[in-house]
């Protein structure tokens, strides 16, 4: 075997082929784009380079793509789709403000703003028809599909502060899954279904805020806390295998995508530019295919 083959094979599990990828906001273009790069802080490419700023990507099985919010210079709006292979189209999403596409690509979620209050809805892609689901007059944002599309969760300050809630699609039966002195922000369903892990955000003996990962059982609410520090972790997302979580953190002053073990060990600073990077997201390894 010639050296450079040999070296080849020792690389492979650090740079790219074997492990998912993370796409990711980031600034270190001069504008705010989306990059890749590898789990273990392998090479980064560049995904977007629009007039504007793009955020906010969600990797979507049935396009096998990244869908992104994108905002051009003259502020118009829209939410596009990059498929790794170079090709990037904007999606109808019908008028709706917000367009949370499942993961068959059959429905999507959307938010209705009336005041102070948001409500949730769903609308099937292919009709076009939509109703609302989530009514109750509060305000109910972040909503996040379950893999397999039997469940959606929300936040909701209905009962005075930001807590976890399920909506059932089959059902129509919504449950409080958490019950905390301060709140609950950010979310990742794990690929099983019946977890999912969140942040809680709440002061110590100090009063120093922080917030903690924890993880929750839809079907028996049990709890289990993930990390315990005086650190932040914001922007979740659980691998497509479940075995890690990606996260934004601010550590020594800088912003950066980092991985820790589902148990809570082993923590991993993942993009090195001297740069904002945040809002990461999992694609998985057959998304190239």
């Amino acid at each position: 075997m010639k050296v450079s083959s040999f070296l080849f094979l020792l690389l492979l599990p650090f740079y790219g082929i074997a492990q998912h990828e993370i796409a990711y906001l980031t600034n270190q273009s001069g504008n705010f784009d989306l990059f890749l790069i590898n789990e273990n802080g392998g090479p980064v490419q560049q995904l977007t380079s629009n007039p504007g700023w793009d955020w906010g990507p969600v990797w979507n099985a049935s396009l096998k793509a990244v869908l992104y919010n994108s905002s051009d210079t003259a502020n118009q709006f829209s939410i596009r789709a990059f498929d790794l292979k170079g090709s990037d189209k904007v999606i109808d999403t019908k008028g709706l403000e917000e367009f949370i596409l499942s993961p068959s690509g059959k429905y999507a979620l959307y938010t209705l703003k009336d005041n102070q209050n948001r409500y949730i809805g769903i609308m099937d892609v292919n009709s076009g028809s939509n109703r609302l689901l989530v009514t109750d007059p509060s305000y109910n944002s972040r909503a996040k599909w379950s893999p397999d599309e039997q469940y959606f969760s929300f936040i909701s300050d209905r009962d005075g502060n930001g807590e976890l809630y399920i909506y059932q699609i089959t059902t129509g039966i919504t449950k409080r899954l958490t019950r905390s002195e301060k709140r609950e922000k950010y979310t990742s369903w794990l690929p099983n279904s019946q977890e999912i892990v969140y942040t809680y955000h709440y002061s110590d003996e100090r009063d120093k805020e922080h917030n903690d990962l924890f993880s929750v059982n839809i079907l028996t609410q049990e709890t289990r806390q993930i990390t315990d520090d005086t650190a932040f972790y914001q922007e979740i997302a659980v691998s497509p295998d479940g075995k890690k979580i990606a996260f934004h953190a601010k550590r020594k002053g800088e912003d950066h995508i980092y991985t820790i073990d589902i148990d809570g060990k082993n923590e991993q600073q993942i993009t090195k530019a001297k740069a904002y990077h945040g809002e990461p997201c999992w694609v998985p390894k057959e998304g190239r295919k």
